[in-house]
């Protein structure tokens, strides 16, 4: 059961290595806490016994369902690698963002196993 209210976070993918021009079909959503500045809530995360989902989608391809996680180096999604993959086992795609990253219009990097990929930030609700 969810001890905090969560919000959805989406995002589109802006820049890649295999996408230059960016791509709206490339889509990030999670569920996260926001604390009384509108940032992540390490807190509220802690305190959680669920998970805070996330969903990967891209054309063509069924979406990939994952998790978000939080260590000491900050925020990151883990996506299995294979479908029924173990999320325990998942990589990390590390999100890098400034302070007051959680806003539409905002970009964040992601860097995963596979490279990094600039995101930008198309609602939080």
């Amino acid at each position: 059961m969810t001890t905090s209210k969560l919000v959805e976070v989406t995002l589109v993918m802006t820049w890649s290595p295999a996408e230059p021009m960016g791509h709206a079909g490339h889509r990030i959503v999670f569920a996260m806490a926001l604390d009384a500045q509108g940032g992540p809530d390490t807190a509220a995360w802690l305190a959680d016994p669920d998970p805070w989902p996330a969903r990967r989608e891209a054309p063509g391809v069924p979406p990939m369902q994952g998790d978000v996680a939080h260590d000491e180096e900050g925020w990151s999604l883990r996506f299995p690698r294979e479908e029924g993959g173990a999320l325990s086992e998942a990589p990390l795609h590390r999100i890098f963002g400034g302070a007051g990253w959680l806003r539409p219009g905002e970009v964040v990097t992601i860097a995963g196993p596979d490279g990094e990929a600039a995101w930008r930030i198309v609602g939080v609700a």
